[in-house]
């Protein structure tokens, strides 16, 4: 049995949402705070990032959905995992009111886990509910999953993009892998294969039988 486990922002999506909607509610505020994140971890940098943050629900998924851009060759990739019997989660450091609107406004039922936020008016507030406890590092466990997948009796493919991407990278049976992921595979010398896009990865699932 094979499945796919697939960071969402920079890797489902062209850019970081996350980040566009920093970006676009703070200016250059964030990045300040985002200089700190090898230091303080990530769930200590998101809640510091969007403490900053000043817009209501439906603010934020205005942004989003005008900033968000899909990589075209997912919505295919999906239907071809699908009808080959090969389930595919999304696993994020974002957080689940843009993640499954954007979802949602693209017509994809994709299960995920993600980091999830709570609106006070114009208010943020983040909280982790699929965070080690054991672990400062990250506000979504990635690597949990892909380990529960394997322990279920699964092969499983990471495909990713980000830093938060090495761990299940480094326990996953396949890896794709662009950007800093590429580069911290080359690093710590784990074999993985470079990817553009999900077309790349259709491609590579095919061949691994």
């Amino acid at each position: 049995m094979r499945a796919v486990v697939t960071d969402f922002d920079g890797t489902i999506t062209k850019r970081d949402v996350a980040e566009l909607l920093l970006q676009e509610f703070t200016g250059d505020a964030w990045l300040e705070i985002e200089r700190e994140h090898a230091r303080i971890g990530t769930r200590e940098t998101l809640v510091r990032e969007f403490d900053l943050v000043r817009a209501t629900r439906l603010q934020i998924l205005a942004a989003a959905e005008r900033l968000a851009e899909i990589d075209p060759t997912f919505p295919t990739f999906l239907a071809y995992a699908r009808r080959n019997g090969i389930p595919v989660e999304i696993v994020s450091e974002g957080f689940d009111t843009y993640l499954g609107h954007l979802l949602a406004r693209w017509g994809l039922d994709v299960p995920f886990r993600t980091n999830h936020a709570e609106f006070d008016d114009d208010r943020i507030e983040l909280s982790f509910p699929y965070a080690d406890a054991t672990c400062t590092l990250c506000g979504t466990c990635k690597m949990d999953r892909v380990l529960a997948l394997r322990a279920a009796g699964y092969r499983v493919a990471y495909v990713g993009n980000g830093i938060s991407d090495i761990c299940p990278a480094l326990e996953a049976d396949l890896v794709f892998a662009k950007d800093d992921l590429a580069a911290l595979c080359r690093k710590h010398e784990r074999e993985h294969i470079p990817i553009r896009d999900f077309g790349d990865v259709q491609r590579g699932i095919a061949s691994w039988q």
